[in-house]
């Protein structure tokens, strides 16, 4: 993934820049409202940073790359990514406080289903950002139940419709966080799907048994995008490169594979 964002970023600053110019760079914001059920609360998280690239067709620059050269890699592409403190950050105009730099959050945010929350960043040095979601409706797992027991075999999910749902993350994860089981995640638009068998094998193929946590997560607005999707697409942030999403995570289930 870094290696895809770097060649992607490089490829923009080909694009981007006239060879007097030195390096590209624009602002990256993550941002979350997130309502969780399990323990129960109402958060804000916004991540503020600064992408530059540094432009290797310039002549300043220590080595140009030769594009017929086959050990032309990521690495002529140095990116850095830089925290933006500073700045003022509003959700539905209550103040989300700075809680390190780039770093914005706010707890118990009173959120409340299927509202409309709009996002507005004004950085130190005049840059204007917004972006807005709707957070979806309440829903249910409704299957597996805590407790079950599975053996080596693809396990159903079925869980609610949430309405103004864009996509639901679906995840199933070891408990114990040394567990060298792979885990896994993906995105669906209806309401049912299976945890492959491979979520419960280490990397190399091994049964891993024990707890898994499996849960949903309803979204709408940007959410886990990918590094190549999100350079290309620009995300769902106006003023920035990035996403912003509205989330709710009911109460996932606890189930043991044997």
């Amino acid at each position: 993934m870094r290696v895809a964002v770097a060649v992607l970023l490089g490829m923009m600053v080909c694009l981007s820049l006239t060879c007097e110019e030195t390096e590209f760079s624009t602002l990256v914001l993550t941002g979350q409202v997130a309502k969780t059920l399990n323990p129960e609360s109402n958060t804000a998280t916004i991540l503020l940073g600064k992408a530059t690239v540094q432009n290797i067709f310039h002549d300043d620059w220590m080595e140009t790359p030769d594009p017929g050269d086959t050990n032309f890699g990521a690495w002529m592409f140095p990116a850095m990514l830089t925290p933006v403190g500073g700045a003022t950050v509003t959700l539905n105009g209550g103040a989300v406080g700075e809680r390190i730099s780039g770093v914005y959050f706010k707890p118990a945010a009173g959120l409340q289903y299927l509202a409309r929350y709009d996002l507005d960043v004004m950085t130190a040095d005049g840059r204007h950002i917004t972006a807005h979601g709707f957070l979806p409706d309440s829903f249910d797992l409704v299957q597996p139940h805590d407790g079950d027991s599975f053996g080596l075999e693809q396990i159903d999910v079925v869980w609610t419709a949430s309405e103004s749902c864009e996509t639901y993350i679906v995840g199933c994860d070891p408990v114990d966080t040394a567990s060298t089981a792979q885990g896994w995640s993906d995105s669906r638009t209806d309401t049912a799907c299976q945890i492959p068998v491979s979520a419960f094998k280490d990397s190399l193929g091994a049964f891993v048994p024990g707890d898994y946590v499996v849960g949903v997560t309803a979204v709408n607005g940007g959410w886990n995008k990918s590094g190549l999707d999100l350079f290309l697409s620009g995300g769902n942030v106006d003023g920035a490169v990035g996403v912003f999403g509205c989330a709710v995570y009911p109460r996932p289930a606890v189930i043991r594979v044997r």
